[in-house]
């Protein structure tokens, strides 16, 4: 009897078996470097500063020294050509800082160009010339089609003048580029529709994107009412147990536990930890 094709599928069996502790093992690797409140993501790496925007939103639970050896931990875990530069994400840090300053002081100005020339100047104090173009090319590029595109409104005599002055500025830009500019066109636009009643927001976003997706932007909408209304009130049942002097402490920590686990699943448990630790230091 020919007992190769039983080893070949004990061998197959554990190749799989294999696979799927590497994946368990990179996957507790990879959750050794989220804070608590991004337990339940996936890390932005479609882009070098998409990945550094990832690990700064960890400054809600950890501070800066934590989140750059949480960052560098997991540019280690890369292959070799993958892998990340922790200077580069410490520059990176340090200069969200200052632009937040700068957006800060700049208060309601409209002066968008000097706003423009000093994210610009900024950029080149933090940054090599290869750094902000890997980093901030294409941002810069938009920035400054909206100024020339504010500039062209300005000075057009009729919409149909503007319009082809746009378009022409629109057909010197590659292709993807183009429609990123659209894309941020539209984004805009969907955002300006926020004030805007039920009825209102709905005709004009169907303007936008089309029937099908303003649908399921009115569904994500209500989802997102619901939930802001049942965490709502959880915090106000969760501030009486807290408030209760006739509870010890493991008592309201099993009252809290009880009143959360019906209201929400349980892959939602560390978002709203990370919820709760964020309005708490607001009360503070």
């Amino acid at each position: 009897m020919n007992r190769f094709p039983k080893t070949s599928a004990v061998m197959a069996l554990l190749v799989v078996i294999a696979a799927g502790l590497l994946s368990v093992f990179d996957a507790d690797d990879h959750d050794s470097v989220k804070v608590s409140s991004q337990l339940d993501t996936q890390i932005d790496n479609a882009s070098e500063r998409d990945t550094f925007e990832y690990f700064i939103s960890g400054l809600v639970d950890n501070d800066t020294d934590t989140i750059e050896q949480r960052f560098e931990h997991y540019s280690q875990q890369r292959d070799g050509s993958e892998q990340l530069e922790p200077e580069l994400f410490e520059k990176y840090m340090r200069y969200k800082a200052a632009l937040a300053t700068l957006k800060r002081n700049g208060g309601e100005a409209t002066d968008f160009q000097g706003l423009h020339q000093q994210i610009l100047l900024m950029q080149s104090e933090f940054f090599t010339a290869d750094e902000q173009e890997r980093l901030f090319g294409e941002e810069n590029l938009l920035r400054e089609l909206a100024l020339t595109k504010k500039a062209i409104k300005e000075s057009a005599q009729t919409p149909e003048e503007y319009q082809q002055r746009w378009e022409n500025e629109l057909s010197q830009l590659p292709p993807e580029l183009q429609n990123s500019f659209r894309n941020a066109t539209v984004l805009t636009a969907l955002n300006d529709t926020n004030a805007m009643d039920t009825q209102s927001q709905y005709i004009a976003r169907e303007a936008l994107v089309g029937s099908e997706a303003a649908e399921r932007l009115m569904t994500l909408d209500q989802k997102r009412a619901d939930f802001d209304q049942q965490f709502d009130s959880y915090l106000v049942a969760r501030a009486d147990i807290l408030n209760n002097a006739s509870f010890n402490d493991a008592e309201k920590v099993q009252a809290i536990n009880d009143l959360r686990e019906p209201l929400f699943d349980k892959n939602q448990w560390r978002r709203i930890e990370a919820l709760e630790r964020i309005h708490d230091g607001q009360g503070e």
